[in-house]
Order: C-alpha cells, then structure tokens, then sequence
C-alpha cells in the first residue's frame, strides 16, 4: 500500500494535457522532484512502476466505447501518458541541487508549483514550462514535532483568525501573485522582550514563497506570514536555514520548533472505470514523527520545467 499510495504526489510529473490515446513504443524520461518524507527514491520509484502496470489494461483499444472517460479528459491523458512513458525518478535535497542536475543534464525536467515555476522562469531565460497540470490541490502548513500540540494549536489559532480577517490573502497578493520577477521583501520581526523565542527552519527551496536570498537572509511570503504569527502570539522568530530533505532532523534533533511543510492533500477523482486502482487516496509529505498545522496556503496547478535549448 505505501509503494503505490507513494506515487500519487507524482501525478503532477505524468501528464501533458496534448497526449492522446496512444499505443507507441515507451519513451524513458528523467525527472525530479523535491525530496519527499515518509518514503524513500527506491519506493517511490517502485510504486510508479506497479502504477503503471495496473493501469495499463484500462486504456481503451482502438473503436472501444471511451464514454467512461468523459468525465475528466486530462485523466485519460495521464493514463495514456503514464503508459507510454517512464519516468525514472530522483530525488533532491534542494532546488539549487535540482537546478544543476537539469543544467548537466542529468534530468530532463522537475515538477513545482505554478507560482514557483513561474517565479523561476522570470529569473532564467534558460528554463521552459514544458507543460501544466491542475489536477492535484496542493498545501503548505507548518510542521510540529509530535507532542507538540500546545505550539500546533496556537499556530492554528493564529493562522484561521488570519484567513478570517483577509490577512493571509493580502500577504498571498503581495508575495506570490504580484511578485513578478523582483526579490521578495524580508519581513520585520517584532521583539518581545522575556518572551518565549520559536525557533523556525526555512528552506529557500519555494520562491518566492519559502525564499533565501544571496546573502542569506530569509524573505518572501513564508517570513511574512510567520512575522504576523509572532505578533499575534506575542512570541519571537527565530529563523534557521535547512535543506528540505533536512526539515524531519531539524525537528528530532531540536534544532528547530517548526518547519515549513510541502505536501500533497487530494489524489485524483476516481472515474468508475478505475475504481479499485486507489488513485483517489492521498499522498502525504509526513513522517509520523511530526504534526501538522491547518494549510496557510494552497494552489491547483503544478508546472514541469525543462531547460529551453
């Protein structure tokens, strides 16, 4: 069950809206993703291949009725997609790691959010979107080590009032949508002297939402939304850097108190000529060593990237 519920998060690598039903020869292509927690590459590689022999039969032959994939047309597309071409998989630490390996090319392409992939294509003229997909909802929140759910209520409490009153939508604005091609702001940091100080692991591996800039200073929406959680918890932040494939350790070993968390919170829907093939399950970036907050932000669209020449 965990080899193939560890392939759902990879939906969002397999499927070209242009493929159309196809019975050619398999093509092989190397991509990467941002390292996953709660499985390993070899496990994650596994599961997509029994992925795709499971879904092999269903793709209809030739003059067959296909009525039963008219509810969602880019599903068929990543079935015939999926069949037809072999992802092997790689895990990466860091987007920086992730980026050379494209530049050597070692892969030939890696998945992000829309709003990171974009943000990464004003800064490199170097980079192609090779396609889009919108089929798997995505959230970042915060994670907690377990048993720290005094820390994880206080966020969440903090967080829901900050949806509740537009906050987190005006920051959104501000950091991700009208961002373009500048350097996100670093946020400022309230004091509160005697209070208790929350230490915070960020990555940089997300721009501009979880963004590092050259001179090491963390910026961008994730420092804003957790400058607004400061002051209203009335804590100091105290941020650290950590690559994403480190964030589990900084929690064990009490480096950090909270780290972003990427993850995955709805697989596809389930047309009736797939029921059975649990692709509506879902995949979590989680250990079962952390907890987790409510999501302060979300996005429908993930983009591919390739390099342009």
């Amino acid at each position: 069950m965990k080899k193939f519920l560890c392939v759902l998060i990879f939906i969002a690598l397999i499927c070209p809206a242009s493929f159309a039903a196809s019975k050619q020869k398999e093509e092989v292509v190397y991509a990467g993703i941002l390292t996953y927690l709660g499985t390993t590459e070899q496990e994650f590689q596994e599961g997509l291949d029994d992925l795709r022999k499971a879904v092999a039969p269903l793709i209809p032959a030739e003059g067959d009725n296909e009525n039963e994939w008219a509810e969602d047309d880019r599903l068929e597309s990543f079935i015939n997609s999926l069949v037809k071409t072999r992802r092997i998989i790689s895990f990466y630490d860091s987007l920086l790691s992730m980026q050379m390996a494209l530049r050597s090319r070692k892969i030939d392409e890696f998945a992000l959010p829309e709003a990171v992939g974009m943000y990464l294509i004003t800064q490199n003229p170097n980079y192609d979107i090779l396609f889009s997909l919108n089929m798997m909802p995505s959230t970042i929140s915060f994670g907690f080590k377990r048993g720290n759910t005094a820390l994880q209520k206080e966020f969440n409490t903090a967080i829901n009032a900050m949806k509740k009153d537009g906050t987190l939508a005006k920051l959104e604005k501000k950091y991700i949508t009208d961002m373009g091609a500048s350097e996100p702001e670093r946020a400022k940091f309230q004091e509160f002297p005697q209070a208790k100080t929350i230490k915070v692991a960020v990555t940089g591996d997300l721009p501009p939402i979880d963004f590092i800039a050259a001179d090491g200073t963390p910026a961008g929406y994730n420092t804003a939304v957790l400058s607004e959680i400061g002051k209203r918890l009335k804590k100091n932040i105290r941020l650290i850097s950590v690559d994403t494939g480190g964030r589990s350790s900084a929690l064990a070993s009490e480096r950090a108190d909270v780290v972003f968390w990427y993850r995955n919170t709805e697989g596809l829907k389930t047309p009736a000529k797939m029921k059975g093939k649990n692709l509506g399950g879902v995949m979590k970036d989680t250990l079962d060593g952390v907890i987790l907050s409510v999501p302060y932000y979300e996005w429908e669209t993930d983009l591919i990237i390739g390099r342009a020449n």
